[in-house]
């Protein structure tokens, strides 16, 4: 039996998580997987790896920080890693997000190279071809270390770049060396990218990430959900989801700000994701839920989905939330509109919080116009974004590089 390793940051926490879990979870017979992860607690299955400390995750944060050096500070956790590669002998190896303060990149990526082990490379943002930020949001510099820099985007975070040029020329110099990963993107929108960089000498394919429509699913009773999560049934509800409601890129303020533009009218936004925001009269959390089954339900309790984020490269929580009949209202960012048409939503120009209001009150307030766009939205997810298209195309791929 072909024996496959998934690398990625987190096991549980985080869209490219979730992607990754699914592949685990799903493996068909013809394949051993296994996921190896550097943070989060220990799970009991026996085919995850744990192998980050805590320590050298402190020790890298600062480093990326205070002098924008990424990589290093993990050496235990990176030599652990490599050691578990050699003694399960992978046939193939799946790596997801590299970044997140866990790995030595380029140890381990170098180590790969030198096995010559088949790789298949799922790139969830344009981190592997920026000096560090996840997301270039247009900037040049961040590409190619020219002229200055003007993206405001904060993951990973840092105060001082004095290595960003050396970054730059360390991940060139590495990441297109000496091997052939098939790199992967959820969508056209960053495979374009990904193919105008120094990465676009290797094969570079699309495969967008597959939605559970047995789980993600249109309520037959919606107040029989609400009161089972004790939600109002006397108001229209609007649910925004993010790992970190506390991150800035999600855009949390432009909600916020759409919120208090509706207060004199029946609807809740119901916050789904870590972290706190201020109490408000129309603004719930509800913590973070790990529950796939769970969030579902949540989900389609909903009269609609909003996202406000200023950067994203497939936007599941919106497509889940389509799966579920839920039409989606947002922001007119790139990689949207692959997804998001009239048809199923409604979009509208980035950081303008009063339309964003206008727009979420003119489809709550139509509630033909909204079942329409719902029931379209479900459509498209079955016929074009099904987790059975995605882990077809991924097994197909994993066989062709095993042989």
């Amino acid at each position: 039996m072909n024996k496959i390793l998934i690398i990625n940051t987190t096991f549980k926490k985080g869209g490219a998580a979730r992607v990754a879990r699914d592949l685990f979870e799903n493996s068909k017979n013809d394949f051993e997987v296994f996921f190896a992860y550097g943070r989060g607690g220990k799970e009991a299955d026996k085919r995850t790896f744990k192998f980050g400390n805590r320590l050298e995750m402190l020790i890298q944060i600062f480093l990326i920080r205070f002098l924008g050096l990424e990589g290093w500070g993990c050496y235990f956790a990176t030599r652990k890693l490599i050691k578990f590669i050699k003694r399960k002998k992978f046939d193939l190896i799946h790596l997801h997000n590299l970044h997140g303060y866990y790995v030595n990149f380029f140890t381990l990526i170098r180590f790969i190279q030198k096995q010559k082990i088949p790789v298949v490379w799922t790139v969830h943002d344009e981190w592997p071809i920026t000096w560090l930020p996840a997301h270039s949001l247009g900037c040049e510099h961040c590409q190619t270390g020219i002229g200055q820099c003007c993206n405001t985007y904060s993951y990973p975070r840092n105060y001082l770049p004095l290595f960003a040029g050396y970054m730059l020329k360390k991940k060139k110099e590495v990441f297109s060396g000496d091997w052939h990963p098939v790199i992967i993107c959820p969508s056209q929108w960053l495979q374009t990218n990904i193919k105008n960089s120094f990465l676009g000498k290797f094969e570079v394919k699309v495969i967008n990430n597959g939605i559970d429509i047995d789980s993600f699913w249109p309520a037959g009773d919606k107040n029989r959900l609400r009161e089972k999560f004790g939600l109002p049934l006397n108001k229209k509800i609007i649910i925004y989801s993010a790992s970190n409601l506390n991150d800035k890129s999600k855009g949390i303020d432009y909600l916020l700000g759409a919120a208090r533009q509706l207060l004199d009218k029946d609807y809740l936004f119901l916050c789904i994701g870590k972290g706190k925001l201020e109490n408000s009269a129309n603004v719930r959390t509800m913590g973070y839920i790990y529950d796939k089954l769970q969030y579902a339900e949540i989900l389609a309790t909903a009269d609609l989905f909003c996202f406000t984020s200023v950067a994203e490269t497939f936007l599941l929580a919106a497509a889940e939330a389509l799966a579920c009949g839920v039409p989606v209202v947002g922001f007119d960012i790139p990689v949207v509109r692959e997804i998001i048409s009239k048809d199923v939503g409604e979009l509208v120009e980035s950081s303008d919080q009063k339309a964003l209001a206008q727009a979420i009150a003119n489809l709550l307030d139509n509630e033909g116009e909204r079942s329409a766009k719902g029931e379209r939205g479900r459509q498209l997810i079955v016929n074009n974004y099904s987790q059975q298209l995605f882990f077809e195309k991924y097994y197909n791929l994993y066989n062709e590089l095993i042989k």
